[in-house]
C-alpha cells in the first residue's frame, strides 16, 4: 500500500514539474511562425475542400527561405488529411498569400480561376479546363 501512495505522489510531483516547465517554455518561446493562427486562417477553406483530396499550393512568399517553408508546412499541417502539393497541377489550388493582391489576376497567370477568397490571404482556385 505504501508503494502505491509513493507512486501517486511521484506522479503528482512530476505533473506539476512538467506543467511549470512547459508554462515557462511557452512564455519564453512564443509561437514565432504563428502555426496556431493558421487553424483560424484556413477554417473556412477546410469545408470547401474534400478530405483526402490532393490540392495544389501557391504563395507570394519567396521560395528560398524560412517564411515560405513555415507557411507551407503549417498549411500542410492544418489542411491534413488533404494532400498539399506545391504548384498548380491539381484541380483545386490553395493560395496562401502574405499580403492583399489581385488574386483573380494571379490565378489567371497560372491557368486558374478564383473560386473563393476566404480572407487573410487564403484563397481557393480551380484549374481552368
Amino acid at each position: 500500500m505504501a508503494g502505491v501512495v509513493i507512486a501517486v505522489l511521484l506522479c503528482l510531483v512530476g505533473s506539476f514539474a512538467s506543467h511549470d516547465f512547459e508554462s515557462n517554455f511557452q512564455q519564453r518561446y512564443r509561437n514565432p511562425d504563428l502555426v496556431s493562427a493558421q487553424f483560424t486562417r484556413f477554417a473556412a477553406a477546410l469545408s470547401s475542400i474534400p478530405e483526402g483530396a490532393g490540392i495544389g499550393y501557391i504563395t507570394d512568399a519567396p521560395q528560398v527561405g524560412a517564411t515560405d517553408s513555415a507557411m507551407f508546412l503549417s498549411a500542410q499541417y492544418v489542411l491534413a488529411p488533404r494532400l498539399l502539393k506545391r504548384g498548380v497541377s491539381e484541380a483545386l489550388v490553395i493560395g496562401n498569400f502574405t499580403r492583399p493582391a489581385d488574386f483573380a489576376s494571379i490565378g489567371r497567370t497560372h491557368g486558374l480561376r478564383l473560386q473563393q477568397d476566404f480572407g487573410e490571404g487564403v484563397v481557393l482556385f480551380q484549374k481552368e479546363p
